[in-house]
């Protein structure tokens, strides 16, 4: 039975895009999951500390440093805490999350510490602070330390 090159080619043409729509479904519905998780700062079940920097859309030379200082603390002094999971860094736009900015309360940009359990948020700390401490690096970093190392002390002490 012959088939006809132009049938070949359409069966072809079928196929592909079958495949196409198929795989750009299935990309978008596992990166929606995927988005929506990571914009809560989570990440599977893992217990873990995520630090938030929220900020709004439109973002000021201050908001900038804000997220610049305390990802050089992260990337400083918790590398390995972030590299084996322990931590998680956030960066989101609490402009378009409601429901994040609505759950910690958030009017303005900030930095927040949260103890993550189970995929939930159990405890944390907003730093409304850091505001006034971008012209003080040791003060940023001091005030920002206090409250990651009291998040990760405490998960500790929690589960030896």
């Amino acid at each position: 039975m012959k088939i006809g090159l132009q049938k070949i080619v359409s069966l072809c043409k079928i196929l592909l895009l079958s495949f196409a729509l198929i795989s750009i479904g299935y990309m978008l519905g596992k990166n929606s999951v995927r988005e929506q998780r990571s914009s809560m700062g989570i990440a599977g079940n893992a217990d873990h500390v995520a630090v938030y920097y929220l900020h709004s859309t439109f973002r000021c030379e201050t908001c900038n440093r804000i997220e610049a200082m305390t990802k050089d603390l992260l990337e400083r002094e918790y590398a390995d805490f972030l590299g084996d999971g322990r931590m998680l860094w956030n960066e989101i736009d609490f402009m378009k999350n409601t429901e994040l900015a609505s759950q910690f309360e958030i009017a303005a940009s900030t930095v927040l510490v949260a103890d993550v359990r189970e995929g939930k948020v159990i405890r944390y700390q907003r730093l409304d602070e850091v505001w006034t401490l971008t012209g003080d690096r040791n003060a940023f970093d001091s005030y920002l330390r206090a409250a990651i190392d009291l998040y990760l002390d405490g998960r500790s002490a929690k589960n030896e």
